[in-house]
């Protein structure tokens, strides 16, 4: 149980049903479970036409600024704007919540680093961590609202496209602990300078509760950028990580041997081992991050070094899986959430580690990048060779810019779209290939996973691929 009657009647400031007790808030229907609470948002789609099928999903009640014919009143909760009683339900758990809270920022890597921090903490109490991707200005409170009270870590990952919105979110969470990864050209079509985006980033420091500390990414170019905001906030507690001799918290070794890696890190002086299934250096390099936010909390680094080996690459951010189309059988690195300049150079990186003797790459558009479009993505040309790929399939207009500009010993085939990609698809592939998919969540590039007929075994790491 998540919501009693009671605290559902103070945060809302409304008379609630004596025998209401609900768990997770919902404002898609489609992901209500058993005893949950649906919140009926206006948006592009009215929520009140989904009230009924919360409830036949499984709802314990529902929040709705409007009347429903047929339903109990004893389930429905009636207030004047449901997105301010969904702000009120967020402010109330923040402000009864005992919990140290994370907040996790960055152009590239927040969502593994959020996972990390989740997994590490795990052995030490009871974590919760926003659901997926929800980090945006409904994602952040409805984690907020659907966070139990007994939870002793709590973990959120803050994201942002525009100046000024993570400030909003940073608001709401108001981290003892707020971690920036990296910063890249990402959105900077909303911008007017990566500096701009770099301030936008450091937003997340304006909401760190009395002696938050602030961890930041030594190795990054915007570093001095970065210390200017937390100095004209007045922060104490600064802290960094990255591979540099002087950081706080590094990654001292990677090294990989057949299907797996040996990492040593380095914690204010003291090393920490730890030998996984492999993950790529970039994700290594994060998770020096989380181990500055273990010792800051004064927790064990070795322990939670130990539950390193639980993390696992997810389907979109970087797993590999088997396909099959006919006769035909590859690999799929499923690296295709989302994309920028900074995220597909490391994801090049990435594909040069694995063996394989036809590796090939199927790369969208960046999007969002304004006047710098161009240039920006033929900077990746060069991590794109060094990957070792044999065959390039560029999808998008702005990609395709890059045929003209590759080596000869590289085969490249344009498509201006993902759907005249897939019409063509098993034409492409002759069998035994590792292909990287990696482009903007525009482009949907996540289509080309539906094209093969068998796509299976997900595989936990490199020793499983065909």
């Amino acid at each position: 149980m998540i919501w009693s009657a009671k605290q559902l009647s103070e945060a809302l400031g409304v008379t609630v049903d004596s025998s209401i007790e609900t768990g997770q808030v919902q404002f898609n229907s489609q992901d209500v479970q058993k005893d949950d609470l649906f919140i009926a948002l206006k948006g592009n789609r009215d929520g009140h036409i989904y009230v009924e099928d919360a409830f036949v999903r499984g709802a314990a009640a529902a929040i709705v600024s409007e009347a429903i014919p047929g339903l109990s009143l004893s389930k429905i909760i009636i207030v004047d704007d449901t997105m301010n009683a969904l702000h009120k339900l967020a402010t109330y758990k923040r402000q009864h919540s005992k919990a140290k809270f994370i907040g996790v920022t960055g152009s590239v890597g927040k969502t593994t680093t959020k996972e990390t921090i989740k997994t590490m903490l795990g052995v030490f109490g009871k974590v919760f961590a926003s659901r997926g991707n929800f980090n945006n200005y409904l994602g952040v409170p409805i984690n907020l609202a659907s966070q139990p009270d007994d939870t002793e870590y709590a973990v959120f990952e803050i994201g942002m496209n525009h100046a000024g919105e993570i400030r909003e979110l940073t608001a709401m969470v108001r981290p003892d602990i707020a971690v920036i990864t990296s910063v890249s050209e990402a959105h900077l079509e909303f911008f007017n300078s990566m500096l701009e985006i770099v301030d936008a980033k450091c937003e997340i420091f304006e909401g760190l509760t009395a002696n938050g500390a602030a961890i930041i990414n030594l190795d990054s170019k915007y570093y001095g950028r970065m210390m200017l905001n937390i100095e004209r906030l007045n922060i104490k507690s600064v802290y960094n990580f990255g591979k540099a001799q002087a950081a706080n918290a590094r990654l001292k070794t990677y090294e990989k041997s057949e299907e797996n890696v040996r990492l040593v890190y380095v914690i204010n002086g003291a090393e920490v081992t730890a030998t996984i299934p492999f993950i790529p250096e970039h994700y290594a390099r994060n998770f020096a991050a989380a181990f500055m936010v273990i010792s800051l909390l004064k927790l064990d680094p070795a322990i939670a070094a130990m539950q390193l080996s639980q993390i696992e690459l997810t389907v979109g951010r970087g797993k590999i899986i088997k396909a099959r189309s006919g006769t035909k059988e590859c690999r799929l690195l499923c690296d295709y959430y989302n994309a920028n300049p900074e995220s597909l150079k490391a994801a090049f990186s990435y594909l040069q580690q694995l063996e394989s003797n036809k590796k090939m790459a199927i790369i969208g558009d960046m999007l969002e990048l304004g006047d710098t479009a161009v240039q920006l993505h033929e900077s990746v040309i060069p991590a794109l060779i060094d990957s070792g790929v044999k065959k390039v399939v560029l999808v998008g207009s702005t990609m395709q810019r890059l045929k003209i500009l590759l080596p000869d010993t590289i085969e490249s085939i344009c498509f201006d779209n993902v759907d005249l990609l897939c019409a063509e698809l098993n034409n492409l592939i002759e069998g035994d290939e590792l292909i990287l998919i990696k482009g903007s969540r525009g482009i949907r590039l996540e289509k080309i996973i539906s094209c093969f007929d068998q796509v299976h075994n997900l595989i936990e790491g490199v020793s499983n691929a065909v």
